[in-house]
């Protein structure tokens, strides 16, 4: 038989019941369900640029606070009069009074302890020759102690025609004036150019003199004819000039110790003889022994 070209219709089925075969209502019949998109998760840069904003808003505030804090207590610390200066504490002063070193340091009582610009105090009292060390500090809420730590003179130093004062260590710190001390024994033989040229020889040099200075005042001749000037020579020879009548004792170079007991013995010979001299040399160095006295 021929096959019929006829349609088999498909038999209906009742409402109620589903037909496994056909695609869910509204959706077409070759689509498969999808799966939900996975939740979006932010990248590490994006969580490191959220943390810094957040890091950056908190130092802001924080400053700020700070700022605002630090501001506030600054001008109250400079304008309270609980940290008026009432009282300056000076120490180490014996040359210079008090009231002329607080005028040189521009520190007044009323002045407020932490307007006061210490290091700039301290600089100036530095610049008086007298003081070689200053320091300040403040002691709350209102004093400010002041210690100077003055040079001490020992010599008077004759340069050029002019004079100066040295200390022990032979340090030339200031010209000599009215008014300041001047009972020292006075060096002599420095010219300015020696200064310019080697200062530290100098200063070793006016040490020297010092020691031989202090040498003869202890010395059975220092006791009867005073220290008048100690002469150092351009080679380093030293004279001193001594009594009265400014007798010279040309010593030379060191020992100075046993040079003096000459100069006493030969002095002591020339007084019991009725003579006395205006210059001894004690400063042959190849025949040490040989002393030569100038008889006036």
């Amino acid at each position: 038989m021929t096959p019929s070209n006829r349609r088999i219709k498909r038999a209906s089925l009742p409402p109620d019941v589903m037909d496994s075969s056909a695609p869910p209502s509204g959706r077409p019949n070759n689509a498969e369900l999808a799966p939900e998109p996975p939740p979006a998760v932010p990248s590490v840069w994006a969580v490191r640029a959220a943390a810094m904003a957040k890091d950056a808003v908190g130092l802001l505030l924080v400053v700020g606070i700070s700022v605002g804090v630090a501001w506030g207590a600054e001008r109250y610390v400079t304008t309270s009069p609980r940290f008026a200066v009432a009282d300056v504490i000076v120490d180490g002063n014996h040359l210079r009074a008090r009231d002329a070193l607080l005028e040189r340091a521009a520190i007044h009582v009323g002045d407020n302890v932490f307007a006061l610009d210490l290091d700039a105090a301290q600089a100036k009292l530095e610049r008086d020759p007298w003081i070689a060390e200053a320091t300040l500090a403040r002691r709350l809420p209102d004093a400010i102690v002041l210690s100077v730590k003055e040079r001490e003179a020992a010599a008077i130093v004759s340069i050029d025609g002019d004079a100066y004062l040295a200390t022990k260590e032979g340090e030339l710190f200031k010209r000599l004036e009215a008014g300041d001390p001047s009972d020292f024994p006075v060096v002599t033989g420095i010219a300015a150019e020696d200064v310019s040229r080697d200062r530290e020889g100098v200063a070793r040099g006016v040490v020297r003199a010092l020691d031989l200075a202090g040498d003869y005042e202890h010395s059975t001749l220092g006791l009867k004819q005073p220290l008048q000037e100690v002469h150092v020579s351009k080679a380093g020879g030293i004279t001193l000039i001594i009594g009265r009548t400014a007798t010279q004792l040309v010593l030379g170079g060191p020992p100075y110790r046993r040079k003096l007991e000459e100069a006493a013995r030969v002095t002591g010979e020339l007084d019991r003889r009725g003579s006395r001299a205006d210059a001894i040399f004690l400063d042959n160095d190849t025949r040490p022994e040989r002393v030569v006295a100038r008889v006036k």
